[in-house]
């Protein structure tokens, strides 16, 4: 049986740039598309003009708009395999419940909707289903231009379950050719220790089959003064330093994974990791 990446849509540009993702990893494991839409206002009816030619149009504008772009796309990429589903209700509802495994392996989304500044990624949508999922979600920047799999980087608390993730984005995604392993501690912590900490934590990844290369990162934070750097700020300007192709992010770094759907993290300090971000499911 052939698996598939279920990606949803609300027929934006930003929609698109994950769609698009989403094609060439299927092309690359040789997975099939769903395009997924929840009716919204916007999208459920025709425009007043073309109504008024045809009131006994039976397909709603999405249905129109969803088949359009299983057309182009498979123009685009003719030896993929492409479904559609239009259905009502609440994306942050529905998805997860259609997205479980073994006919799914990923959910792909975009981090931005058509509403004027708004993140769905960072917002109540996405987290609800990163949160819900049964299987591991994707999330693509509207910044996202290449595909490129080659540099990773994973926040690491030296947690069992981080094994687990990174064999679950090995069987789902991709090998790791470069992989850092990014532990951000607290300056009263005795930083030789946590270096050595975190290197014979990179030689239980070295282990794994498809992790071809293991780097440390190890960053100290002065936690308790207000003026300096937060977790997240540390953690993404990291991130920039070393252009990585992908995060990982396993939901056990409780820590981390709260604050980036937290309210009172800022709102340009979340959106500033502008990186393609693997969320395991565990």
């Amino acid at each position: 049986m052939t698996k598939k990446i279920i990606v949803p849509t609300d027929f934006s540009d930003n929609a698109l740039t994950a769609i698009r993702y989403a094609c060439e990893l299927a092309k690359q494991n040789n997975y099939g598309v769903h395009l997924f839409h929840c009716y919204t206002s916007d999208s459920a009816l025709f425009d007043e003009e073309k109504a008024n030619k045809d009131t006994s149009i039976p397909v709603l504008k999405a249905d129109m708009l969803i088949l359009d772009l299983k057309e182009s796309l498979q123009k685009d990429y003719p030896s993929l395999s492409f479904e559609t589903t239009c259905t009502s209700g609440l994306l942050s509802e529905i998805l997860p419940t259609i997205a479980v495994p073994p006919s799914y392996a990923l959910i792909i989304m975009g981090t931005t909707g058509t509403g004027k500044g708004k993140s769905l990624v960072w917002g109540s949508n996405t987290s609800s289903i990163t949160t819900k999922a049964r299987i591991p979600v994707i999330a693509i920047p509207s910044t996202t231009s290449d595909f490129r799999l080659q540099k990773v980087g994973m926040l690491t608390n030296f947690k069992v379950e981080e094994l687990d993730t990174l064999k679950e984005y090995l069987s789902l995604v991709s090998s790791i050719p470069s992989l850092d392993t990014i532990h951000v501690y607290r300056d009263s912590k005795d930083t030789t220790e946590i270096t050595e900490h975190l290197e014979s934590w990179s030689f239980n990844i070295k282990n794994l089959n498809g992790v071809e290369n293991v780097h440390s990162i190890a960053q100290s934070i002065h936690i308790d003064d207000e003026n300096l750097d937060s977790i997240p700020e540390v953690i993404n300007h990291i991130i920039k330093e070393n252009d990585y192709d992908m995060m990982v992010v396993t939901k056990t770094r409780k820590s981390f994974f709260k604050r980036l759907f937290s309210p009172s993290v800022s709102k340009e300090i979340v959106l500033d990791l502008e990186r393609p971000t693997f969320f395991d499911n565990n």
